[in-house]
């Protein structure tokens, strides 16, 4: 891991450091530990979310920063500081506003919207965000960077023995198997997945659907709506970036049909263990897959059901492995902070 020294003092809107990991904390703690001498500010672990972490932002945060160089790295931030870089990862909120409250997605598209007009500079973390902003909000092309998201040195293809020991611990039999994020989030689009593994199961009963996530498994599929899930899915609840970088290495390949991301870090940590994918023609999924990637429709079943079953049947030659980590090595932490001292550089020149 790189040390990089940035030419101009530095504080960091750390208040996405207290809600649970997602992809938004990990762009802020990846990038904050490579940059040498940043000021991290942040609330109380009570007042990250919601209301009151909107509250702390726009009225505590802008007076400990008075006129400070200001890195918000997730999505929000005070509306009026002068000298503000802002990290948007999508705008989920104004595109599928459904998926959220009400309350939620007005928050967000207003104060997203000041954000365009009065920060410094907005980094988006694909092309795909970055057209959303210059579409739905008339951002200034000039002022908005695309700046890709990186992977985890944890994330690479891993010896077979290692492999074995992580699955047996795991609980996961000696037979094909795919793997899937299980989250509460509707646009991880259970329900479609397992409709989908039912299809396929009947057709591959040997083979298992592997799920992982920190949510349970009984909350999120009555949430879904789904009822008893299959006896051949199995949940492994959440693990660490090494035993999920065993469980991509030993699987036939991710299904992360999701109907909507900004970038897509399930896809580029897969592929960076040499794993196949399945993922949607949508977003920014494509922009951030491997060449081999299985593109669906992640609202037809009969699609997802159909490339699973040619993720169980298909032979992996090492060639193809190969091919997919080299991808991957686009998306690197140390460049990707890189990216980002130059930017403030320039900005905050």
């Amino acid at each position: 891991m790189v040390s990089i020294q940035i030419s101009h003092p530095l504080m960091v809107n750390a208040r996405v450091l207290g809600v649970p990991s997602n992809g938004q904390k990990r762009v802020a703690e990846e990038i904050s530990r490579r940059l040498a001498g940043v000021e991290l500010v942040q609330p109380g672990e009570a007042s990250s979310s919601g209301p009151k972490g909107h509250l702390w932002e726009q009225t505590v945060l802008p007076r400990k920063a008075r006129r400070q160089n200001l890195w918000s790295p997730s999505t929000t931030g005070p509306i009026y500081h002068p000298s503000h870089v802002v990290t948007v990862h999508d705008i989920a909120f104004v595109d599928e506003p459904a998926w959220f409250s009400r309350s939620f997605a007005v928050v967000y598209d207003q104060v997203v919207s000041r954000l365009v007009r009065n920060a410094r500079h907005i980094v988006t973390v694909s092309d795909f965000t970055r057209e959303r902003l210059i579409e739905h909000y008339g951002a200034r092309p000039d002022l908005v960077t695309r700046i890709y998201s990186g992977t985890s040195v944890a994330f690479r293809r891993t010896q077979p023995e290692s492999t074995r020991e992580t699955l047996e611990r795991l609980g996961i039999p000696d037979a094909p198997y795919l793997v899937a994020f299980l989250g509460n989030d509707p646009r991880k689009n259970l329900a479609r997945i397992v409709e989908a593994w039912r299809i396929v199961s009947d057709r591959h009963p040997e083979a298992r659907l592997v799920t992982f996530g920190r949510t349970s498994n009984a909350r999120v599929f009555k949430a879904a709506e789904i009822g008893e899930p299959p006896a051949s899915i199995l949940h492994v609840g959440p693990v660490s970036d090494d035993d999920l970088a065993c469980l991509y290495t030993g699987s036939r390949g991710l299904v992360f049909p999701s109907l909507y991301e900004g970038f897509g870090l399930p896809v580029v940590e897969a592929a960076a263990c040499g794993a196949r994918v399945l993922t949607s023609a949508v977003s920014a999924l494509p922009e951030v897959s491997p060449a081999d990637t299985l593109l669906v429709d992640p609202n037809s079943v009969a699609h997802i059901a159909d490339a699973m079953v040619d993720l169980l049947g298909g032979s992996d030659a090492p060639d193809a492995i190969a091919a997919r980590i080299a991808s991957s090595r686009r998306f690197d932490w140390d460049t990707t902070a890189s990216l980002y001292a130059d930017l403030f550089g320039r900005v905050f020149a």
